[in-house]
């Protein structure tokens, strides 16, 4: 009898890139906060002595309060650096087709460049206290029981 491997189960990535697109707030039925930001980012490598760039896209998936302060605080170009983790969905297209989406789900997005002049000392406070822990950690016991239970129907995209 073969026995059982056992192994770390990991999911973490961390990435950064800039949003090709305003944040896509949206609400679930039960009204949940749930926004959709789109990423741009880099990997550079070298090819016949010539250093080359290819650009990849994702799509990074945020809920709750966090979702809120997102769409309120990240515009189209914005460079961020973000943590979280894989995340792989089918579901079944309007033309009857399975779609597999890959995307990461945030536990948190640093913000590392502001483009637009709305940046106040509360909008500071209020990142600042997101990082250390505050109502908006990305601890697990802060995130709601049902969240991993999430339907493709509670999903809005």
């Amino acid at each position: 009898m073969a026995r059982e491997l056992r192994f770390p189960r990991i999911n973490n990535i961390t990435i950064s890139g800039r949003l090709t697109r305003d944040v896509d707030l949206r609400y679930t039925p039960s009204g949940t906060p749930v926004a959709k930001i789109s990423i741009a980012f880099d990997r550079r490598y070298q090819k016949n002595g010539n250093w080359e760039t290819e650009t990849s896209y994702i799509d990074v998936i945020s809920w709750d309060q966090k979702a809120t302060y997102y769409a309120e605080n990240l515009v189209k170009g914005t460079a961020v650096l973000i943590e979280g983790r894989l995340q792989v969905r089918t579901y079944t297209n309007n033309e009857g087709k399975n779609v597999k989406i890959s995307e990461i789900v945030s536990n948190r997005i640093h913000i590392l460049e502001w483009l637009d002049n709305k940046k106040s000392d509360f909008e500071d406070k209020h990142f600042e206290n997101m990082n250390a822990g505050s109502s908006y950690s990305s601890d697990e016991k802060s995130v709601p029981a049902k969240k991993d239970e999430t339907t493709e129907d509670d999903v809005p995209f």
